[in-house]
């Protein structure tokens, strides 16, 4: 029972880190390491989880499917935006419509890419016109922490979480560091360059007063490129991107029982290719107080916006602006020392202004209130998390999912888990009421949102001294929203059947750090009988690092079986080829506060496409350097 008690005493000690995120230092209890994985010896060295359970939770005692990357394997990677980074993670399939700053897919456990929420610091990036957030624009110097939890999260999150959320932590919404508690002052500076005339620059400062903490970010990232399309006309013009991006973050302590909080960031991209240009903004705001009201009781207002504004001009303009105003109101109470509650409010007012060669808009406007509660309770041989939700949306009415997981330890160092679920995807405010009369295509009012069911086990255990994570899940997904059978409107016409299983490894042979992840999918629309597109049935990373006094190695294989797509010059059904790609990422530590670090990509120079018709990137590489001060 002490590892239960632990835990919850642990959560008593956070003041609603669970939409705003924290450090896994300042979450801890006095002397546990964030950075140590769980033992045997010491099973409360672990990281801590925030998004599963919107409760801040050991990561070990969660009854959910995730993976975290931290600042240190960011780092490590040297990966220069979320496609790369994302793409080695287990049950996450990624696409990319050519190379850096080109439209980024995510698809979750093989569901669609708008099945996927995505959180920056506690604020829904996903837009009223896509349904999927545009990953694309996202920096990853900005970035602290990801926590990614897979399987269907309506029932905490609402719409948009079939798959999974992902929540990104920046640096400028996070607490001091325990590493340095006495430095007021402290920053980094980064500069890159390589191939296609790549160049990227980032500059952080933190001042930490007495009170308050104020964090500033910006970052410059660009490429010449190359042609980003190979088909049906192979491209001439370099496909060339710019990407800007400024983050705030301040946080003010009353008291020991209160904190206010409020950060900024804005993103902004110009990206050039054949037959056009786009231009893209990015903005998410947020302002806040916690406070700890009673032993037992801690609570959590959020106000965020955020604002995309999206521009295309290829053969006439296209021109989308999301903005969503939300409420965030979370309670959580520590009735029993066994126990821990969350009950919470969200509200979102969503508006989207399209604007396309001869599109009409009809209603540009949609509010959603829900009400959410998750409970988790020991008892005893075994722990139960339990969650519901209910959403009250204009368009379609009141909807309610829940989840409920239960696990058992089973042995000092294995923990076995079942879940069972319900999920939901509301149609985009364009699926609904955007109408393209000069096409002959028009939305559908009457559309009802997508629904899944999901039963999954999972299992983590040590094995000859390996940490392995294993997820097995049946995904029914119902509804799902395609042009009907005149090929003029939308319907909910298709329903899918996804299969899988995840799984993660982990472990040290002579210094080395060892890590493998494997995604095996079966996946199918039932209407038809067809594999779902852009989603490979094998997928699997292997990676390698050691350090060597002032060197550090890295090497880093990622395979991909084969996958239906488009065909670009006849749009009917594809087949992409199955690849694998060599990264290899060298670091000299030429003192504790200055590192140099080579990236050479694709290392042996493969021709592949992750898209039907779009090309990549060959053998590429990229000098880096980084100073702490």
């Amino acid at each position: 029972m002490t590892k239960k008690t632990s835990r919850v005493s642990t959560s008593r000690v956070l003041l609603g880190c669970s939409l705003i995120g924290c450090t896994s230092a300042a979450l801890l209890p006095m002397g546990v390491s964030a950075q140590q994985p769980a033992s045997a010896a010491n099973p409360q060295v672990q990281e801590l989880l925030v998004t599963a359970n919107r409760l801040s939770q050991f990561s070990n005692d969660t009854l959910n499917a995730h993976t975290l990357l931290d600042r240190d394997f960011i780092a490590q990677s040297a990966a220069g935006s979320l496609f790369d980074l994302l793409r080695s993670v287990p049950g996450v399939q990624m696409a990319r419509t050519g190379v850096d700053g080109a439209q980024t897919s995510l698809f979750m456990r093989g569901s669609n890419s708008n099945h996927t929420l995505i959180l920056l610091d506690g604020v829904r990036l996903n837009t009223a016109s896509e349904g999927a957030a545009r990953l694309e624009h996202i920096p990853v110097s900005h970035i602290e922490r990801i926590e990614v939890i897979r399987g269907p999260q309506s029932s905490l999150y609402g719409a948009d979480a079939i798959g999974g959320v992902i929540q990104i932590f920046t640096r400028s919404g996070l607490p001091p560091s325990d590493d340095a508690p006495d430095q007021r002052f402290s920053g980094r500076l980064e500069a890159g360059i390589g191939t296609e005339q790549s160049r990227n620059y980032h500059g952080g400062l933190r001042f930490a007063g007495n009170q308050t903490t104020v964090d500033l970010n910006v970052s410059h990232r660009e490429t010449d490129g190359i042609p980003a399309q190979n088909a049906p006309t192979p491209g001439t013009r370099n496909a060339a991107w710019e990407n800007q991006s400024l983050s705030l973050g301040i946080q003010h302590t009353l008291n020991s029982d209160w904190q206010l909080w409020g950060r900024w960031q804005n993103t902004s991209s110009d990206k050039l290719f054949d037959g056009g240009d786009s231009e893209a903004t990015q903005k998410a705001a947020s302002v806040g107080v916690r406070a700890q009201l009673s032993e037992r009781w801690r609570t959590q207002l959020q106000l965020s916006q955020f604002k995309d504004n999206n521009l295309t001009r290829q053969w006439g303009l296209s021109h989308s602006t999301t903005e969503r105003n939300s409420l965030q109101w979370q309670n959580e109470l520590s009735v029993s020392s066994n126990s821990n509650t969350a009950l919470g409010i969200d509200i979102d007012d969503e508006d989207l202004y399209y604007l396309s060669s001869g599109a009409v808009q009809n209603v540009s406007t949609r509010r959603n209130d829900a009400l959410f509660a998750v409970h988790q309770h020991n008892l005893g041989q075994f722990d139960v998390t339990a969650s519901v939700r209910v959403d009250d949306n204009e368009q379609f009415g009141a909807h309610t999912t829940g989840r409920l997981a239960l696990g058992t330890d089973i042995g000092s160092n294995s923990k076995l888990w079942f879940a069972a679920a319900t999920a939901f995807k509301a149609p985009t405010l364009v699926d609904l009421y955007v109408d393209f009369p000069a096409f002959g295509f028009f939305a559908n009012p009457l559309l009802e949102p997508e629904h899944a069911s999901n039963l999954e086990a999972g299992l983590r255990t040590q094995i000859l001294g390996s940490e392995v994570d294993v997820s097995v899940f049946r995904n029914n997904i119902r509804h799902l929203i395609g042009t009907d059978s005149s090929y003029s409107s939308l319907d909910n016409v298709s329903r899918a059947q996804i299969d899988g299983v995840e799984i993660s490894a982990s472990r040290a042979v002579l210094g080395w750090q060892n890590r493998l992840s494997l995604t095996l999918l079966d996946h199918k629309n039932r209407e038809t009988g067809l594999a779902l597109l852009r989603r490979p049935d094998q997928q699997l990373n292997v990676s390698t690092s050691k350090r060597f006094e002032q060197f550090s190695l890295l090497v880093d294989w990622q395979v991909r079986s084969h996958q239906a797509d488009l065909d670009p010059v006849t749009f009917g059904r594809s087949r992409v080829a199955g690849y694998g790609v060599l990264d290899t990422v060298l670091e000299w530590h030429l003192m504790p506060a200055l590192n140099l670090q080579f990236k050479v990509g694709n290392l042996l120079d493969k021709n592949y496409e992750v898209v039907d018709g779009y090309n990549t990137l060959g053998r590429h590489v990229m000098l880096s350097a980084r100073h702490a001060f």
